[in-house]
This record gives C-alpha cells, sequence and structure tokens, in this order.
C-alpha cells in the first residue's frame, strides 16, 4: 500500500497475476510509516474493499501551503507466490502499469520490499511475469534496499 509509496519500484505492463485472490481483511485500515510517526501531519494510507479481488488505496498527503489534505487514488490486487505475498498496485488515474512490491505482515503492521526498478526485463504476459518473480524472489537484487514499515492508524468497518 504503498503505492509508489516508497521512491520508484519496478513498473510491469502486466501484473504478477490477475485479480482472483479475495481481499484480506487484515489489510484494510488507516496505515502510517514508522518514518511519519513524529511529523504533525504525517502521510497516511486508507486501505479499502473496492471488490471481491481489489482494494482502493487512497493517499493522503498533507500541504502546508494549502493547509489541507489532497488525495490520490491507487487500485491494488494480491498475488500470492509460494509462500510470498506481492502487491500489483495501479494509479487510479493513470493506468497502464502495475507497481510490484513484496509484502511481510504481521499484526497490525506490515513491511514493504519495492521490486528493483534495475530489473530491465518487460513482461507480454503475467504468466511469464510470474514465473520471473517466482525464480528471482529469494535474491537480494529483486528488491530495493530500502524496506517500509506501516502501523495501523484506525481499521475500517467493513
Amino acid at each position: 500500500m504503498m503505492l509508489v509509496l516508497t521512491a520508484c519500484p519496478y513498473q510491469s505492463k502486466v501484473p504478477i497475476t490477475k485479480p482472483q485472490e479475495k481481499v484480506d481483511k487484515d489489510l484494510l485500515g488507516e496505515w502510517i510509516s514508522t518514518q511519519e510517526l513524529e511529523i504533525e501531519n504525517p502521510k497516511y494510507f486508507s486501505i479499502n474493499k473496492f471488490d471481491k479481488t481489489k482494494y482502493e488505496i487512497i493517499e493522503m498527503s498533507y500541504s502546508s501551503y494549502d493547509t489541507a489534505y489532497s488525495s490520490k487514488t491507487y487500485f491494488m490486487h494480491t498475488s500470492t507466490i509460494k509462500d510470498r505475498l506481492f502487491l500489483n498496485v495501479e494509479d487510479a488515474s493513470q493506468g497502464g502499469g502495475y507497481y510490484l512490491y513484496y509484502l511481510e505482515k504481521g499484526s497490525n503492521e506490515f513491511t514493504l520490499f519495492e521490486v528493483s526498478d534495475n530489473i530491465d526485463e518487460q513482461f507480454a504476459s503475467s504468466e511469464d511475469l510470474r514465473k520471473f518473480v517466482e525464480k528471482h524472489m529469494n535474491l537480494s537484487f529483486f528488491y530495493s534496499k530500502d524496506e517500509l514499515k506501516y502501523i495501523r492508524k484506525s481499521k475500517t468497518k467493513k
């Protein structure tokens, strides 16, 4: 959720898999990066159920110039490969590509690892991308060095 919550993760024209996994209610709610906890008006993300297999993510960013929060919307679905949960995140206003993240869930927290933008390969099919991810997902070069930890700000009642 994290949707480009970080710098610039790898962007693919196709998702790792099509949306087929049911929405995980544990991911719903408002989330804040531990890096933002000491900031007076921190950026945070609201993750909501869009349909049975997709999430709507609303990024809330504070503008000191406007003294108000503004929002940006993303859509997301998950892809499980072996024991790893990956996020396929799409900018709702642009479409046309997916940012990819590996997610480690905890109790009222999660850590995001962005798939590195140093990967040059592009894929025409989700099946080819899934095979590539499965082959390389345990290698350190596959992820950017930075990881972001998020904690629950509040839980959605859906």
